[in-house]
C-alpha cells in the first residue's frame, strides 16, 4: 500500500499514428455448434446487465475493464486505491483520445492467437528494456512471425 500511494495511472503516450491502448482479448461467445444456443444467449444477456457487470468489476477492485464503453463510468475507478482515485484513468476515457488495440489483431485469427500466446509483444518490450537496438528487436520479432506462418 505504501508503494501504491506513490503510483498513478495515466493514459498511454501518443505516437505518429495515434494513441493505442492494449485491451482485453478475452470475450464471451457461443459456439455455432452449441446445442442450446437460445439458453446460452439468455445467459450472456443476463451476465452483461450493467448491474451485474458492475458487481464483478467491484469484486476485482476495478481490475477488469468491461467491453462496452458505456460501462466504463462505474464509481470503482474513482474510489479504488491506494490512493483513492489512482485508477480513474485506467479504463479508456473520451478525453484520452485513444483507440483500443488487441495484440496481433491485424493478423488472421490462427496467427493472432499464436502471437498472443507466444508473448511476442512482451518479448519485444523486454528486449528493448534490456538495451537491444530496435533493428535487432524488429528482426527477432520478424523471425518469430515467420515461424508462425510457416
Amino acid at each position: 500500500p505504501a508503494v501504491g500511494g506513490d503510483c498513478w495511472t495515466f493514459s498511454a503516450p501518443r505516437g505518429p499514428k495515434g494513441r493505442f491502448v492494449p485491451s482485453e482479448i478475452f470475450f464471451w461467445g457461443i459456439w455455432s455448434f452449441s446445442k442450446n444456443q437460445s439458453a446460452a444467449k439468455e445467459l450472456l444477456s443476463y451476465l452483461m446487465q450493467q448491474t451485474l457487470v458492475e458487481e464483478r468489476i467491484n469484486a476485482v477492485q476495478g481490475y477488469n475493464i468491461p467491453p462496452f464503453l458505456g460501462m466504463r463510468d462505474f464509481p470503482i475507478w474513482e474510489t479504488a486505491g491506494p490512493p483513492q482515485g489512482t485508477l480513474f484513468n485506467y479504463p479508456i476515457r473520451p478525453w484520452h483520445d485513444a483507440k483500443p488495440s488487441l495484440p496481433g489483431s491485424s493478423a488472421s485469427p490462427d496467427v493472432a492467437t499464436q502471437i498472443y500466446a507466444n508473448g511476442i509483444h512482451t518479448g519485444m518490450l523486454s528486449r528493448l528494456k534490456n538495451g537491444d537496438p530496435i533493428k535487432q528487436v524488429t528482426a527477432w520479432a520478424s523471425d518469430q512471425l515467420d515461424g508462425l506462418v510457416r
